[in-house]
């Protein structure tokens, strides 16, 4: 008797939670009212505060979606969504001369820039799932490396399973089976990702951090590979096409010297893109072929410039044509051959 009276009152108690249920991770959180374009998210660890805004004297749009971008209606033609750190979101330039923004003039395609700061893979894979898949990409781009190669006091992985990880983290299968009752949807929120919520605005992004390098990679190498084919495991289920985007960096132009630390990261990259027949973007050959100044392509050490976003763009749109897209329609491939695992010295 006992036993029913405990099911009844979580029936209840699971329609009742049904009525008014807890907040939606694939609705952008409410910002900073004094207009902080990074804000923090549960979710997402920080993510774009919607509105108009000027950083570092910009202007920066943020639709309600949360994309640097315009508001996109009904689809009505081919669309490529991009996701990225702050190269592939286009810090340093204004909306119009992001790549995106010129590759959208260039095709008759819906170019969507989900480019976010500091975004790992991890944090773009949870983006893509909460809001991007939402807009039925045909194509989707991945920039993803400078954040995940990055050393820091963090890593990714585990502040997401700390806080909220939607999907990407260790707990996700078991949270996922969860997570279809509202009733403990409203306990997980109460008790353990709104109390975080001011830890994760702890977690942001600095432009040119400086000092020694600490801490561990951002995001481990093989947890990398992992979400690289993860992106093209997404796209085979949703029936469309991944093209994946080296970005390039001011050490590309300089004399050769000493491997960066994150060559093994582009390896990974092309080594993913391999497996899967995937076009592959070289932003770093697009760049030395141009015969520009460093200064001419490069804001810092990785941020390109207005002329460089259109040399990116230019290389993006070499590699589409050479596909016979948007005509003929891009389509991930399975993987030929079994993802190896990767030694990061």
């Amino acid at each position: 008797m006992a036993v029913l009276l405990g099911v009844a009152v979580l029936v209840f108690a699971e329609l009742f939670a049904r009525l008014v249920p807890p907040p939606d991770p694939r609705t952008p959180t409410a910002g900073d009212a004094r207009g902080v374009l990074l804000h923090g998210s549960p979710w997402l660890l920080w993510e774009l505060h919607v509105g108009d805004f000027l950083e570092r004297g910009i202007p920066v749009h943020v639709n309600a979606a949360g994309f640097r971008d315009a508001t996109r209606g009904p689809k009505t033609r081919a669309r490529v969504l991009s996701v990225g750190d702050s190269t592939i979101y286009g810090y340093g330039v204004r909306d119009g001369e992001v790549f995106t923004s010129l590759l959208e003039k260039r095709f008759d395609a819906d170019f969507i820039n989900g480019g976010v700061p500091g975004y790992s893979t991890f944090q773009s894979l949870n983006f893509l799932d909460m809001r991007g898949l939402a807009l039925d990409p045909d194509v989707l781009l991945v920039g993803s490396l400078w954040s995940d190669n990055n050393f820091d006091t963090f890593q990714d992985a585990d502040l997401l399973a700390a806080y909220a990880d939607f999907q990407q983290s260790n707990t996700r299968r078991f949270r996922r089976v969860l997570s279809h009752s509202v009733l403990f949807q409203w306990a997980d929120w109460t008790l353990r990702v709104a109390p975080r919520g001011d830890e994760a605005r702890k977690v942001g992004w600095m432009i040119n951090k400086q000092g020694d390098i600490e801490g561990a990679r951002r995001v481990d190498i093989n947890d990398y590979a992992a979400n690289l084919e993860a992106f093209a495991d997404r796209m085979q289920a949703h029936g469309g096409g991944v093209v994946y985007l080296l970005p390039p960096n001011r050490e590309d132009l300089l004399p050769p010297g000493e491997a960066p630390r994150w060559a093994i990261y582009r390896q990974v990259m092309r080594d993913v893109a391999a497996r899967h027949h995937a076009p592959i973007v070289d932003g770093p050959a697009a760049f030395g072929a141009a015969g520009l100044g460093v200064d001419d392509l490069f804001q810092d050490q990785m941020h390109p410039t207005a002329i460089g976003h259109a040399v990116l763009a230019e290389a993006v749109a070499k590699v589409l044509d050479a596909s016979g897209w948007p005509a003929v329609p891009l389509r991930i491939q399975a993987a030929d051959s079994a993802l190896q695992t990767y030694e990061d010295r």
